[in-house]
């Protein structure tokens, strides 16, 4: 069963009552990829959206993770960092953040209504380790709840997707500008999740030319480089 985005885990993003309904009464997909879950507060690119930040998310998806294998099924948690695709009502933070800082054009659903998207704030190179170290501790977390792996997601113009793209990245920097240095976060940050839970319990969402939430993919050597350049990377592993 693929990743649906459901928001139903309200402000504090504890997995619920509901959600453990709602994937239990699925487990006989086999295999269920959960939701975008955020692994940290200003990632958080939905009201009601779940987490795997804190200890009380953590156990929330604990209670989720029995349920479904109880049933016979097999639950994978999509970890997502949405970056720019936010709005800071939303995280409830200081700023959401990009690989530059770009924002998208048009409107989010907040709380309250509809915003303009912000204009994100371009993460450093210091700040690239400390994002990675999110996504290591969330899918650390996964696996401590019973999960059964983790999909990072790296799609559909969330922030990893964003680092792809040379629209949405505009960087200066190793991170930056041809397709080698473009995928060089993500590998980053897969080689560092399967280093913490294993290689066979990690896996990886790709779009590419997807052409959404202005992660723009028009140049077809451009993506054929950028891509076969990610899946060689990481296919040692």
């Amino acid at each position: 069963m693929a990743p649906l985005t459901r928001t139903r885990s309200g402000a504090s993003g504890v997995p619920n009552d509901l959600n453990v309904e709602h994937y239990s009464q699925r487990a006989s997909a086999g295999l269920i990829i959960t939701e975008g879950t955020y692994p940290s507060a200003e990632s958080r690119s939905y009201p009601g959206q779940p987490g795997i930040v804190t200890d009380e998310q953590e156990a929330g998806w604990k209670r989720v993770a029995a349920a479904v294998h109880a049933k016979g099924g097999t639950l994978v948690m999509q970890v997502m960092n949405g970056g720019r695709v936010s709005h800071t009502d939303i995280t409830g933070t200081e700023r959401i953040v990009a690989p530059s800082a770009i924002a998208i054009e048009g409107e989010v659903h907040v709380p309250e209504g509809k915003k303009p998207f912000p204009v994100p704030h371009d993460l450093t190179t210091d700040e690239l380790a400390v994002v990675r170290a999110e996504f290591v501790e969330a899918s650390r977390r996964a696996i401590r709840a019973g999960l059964d792996g983790v999909e990072l997601h790296s799609a559909n113009g969330y922030l990893l997707h964003q680092f792809l793209s040379p629209v949405s990245n505009q960087r200066t920097d190793g991170f930056g500008g041809s397709p080698e240095n473009r995928i060089r976060f993500v590998v980053s940050v897969v080689e560092a999740v399967a280093e913490a839970i294993g290689a066979g319990r990690v896996g990886i969402r790709l779009s590419p030319s997807h052409n959404i939430q202005d992660v723009l993919e028009t140049e077809d050597d451009d993506v054929r480089s950028t891509y076969r350049g990610l899946i060689e990377a990481i296919a040692p592993l």
